[in-house]
């Protein structure tokens, strides 16, 4: 899973970005380098809207998330 290990890799700030363009936010108003470095990953396009590597890396991490909590609370899946 590279790319939840991607998904730490993102300071929360960049998280926080990806996470408003999932939920159809834009980042007109994030600091410019926080824009830059996901653009530079590939994770936001040339139009600052979430790209594929994106949203992948954020689907996984949400699972993850997901999973975890599930093993907390003695869910089997």
């Amino acid at each position: 899973m590279s790319e939840a290990a991607g998904w730490d890799d993102l300071t929360r700030f960049e998280q926080r970005a990806l996470i408003k363009l999932f939920g159809g936010g834009s980042l007109r108003r994030e600091d410019p380098a926080i824009v830059d470095e996901l653009r530079a990953r590939g994770f936001v396009d040339d139009n600052s809207a979430l790209a594929m590597p994106g949203l992948l890396v954020l689907t996984l991490a949400i699972r993850r998330q997901q999973m975890e909590e599930r093993s907390r609370a003695g869910v089997v899946a």
